[in-house]
């Protein structure tokens, strides 16, 4: 169980690291615009945003789908063995 816990939590840092630094790097980096008058707009959203909080999102969402299913598939498959609650296991299930 702590084994699970630990794979767990160091898969989860780092997807919160990653999605931190796409988030700053498109609000602050790539779309550096100081005058509002020159924003460029997708979907009716500036482009700064649309990149940085909806592309972003989005990217981090697929990437928690895709991990969970290469990295931690193992011990959600085996449940009852390497989790105790029935509880973690449904709510882990939840994005296979």
């Amino acid at each position: 169980m702590n084994k699970f816990k630990n794979k767990e939590g160091i898969v989860a840092l780092c997807l919160a690291i990653v999605h931190f630094a796409l988030w700053y790097y498109f609000a602050y980096i790539k779309f550096d615009v100081n005058n509002v008058k020159s924003y460029k707009y997708v979907l009716g959203l500036p482009e700064w945003f649309f990149y940085s909080s909806v592309v972003v999102s989005v990217l981090i969402i697929i990437l928690v789908i895709v991990l969970t299913n290469l990295l931690l598939n193992d011990e959600i498959k085996r449940g009852g063995k390497t989790m105790t609650s029935n509880l973690d296991y449904r709510i882990l299930i939840l994005f296979l």
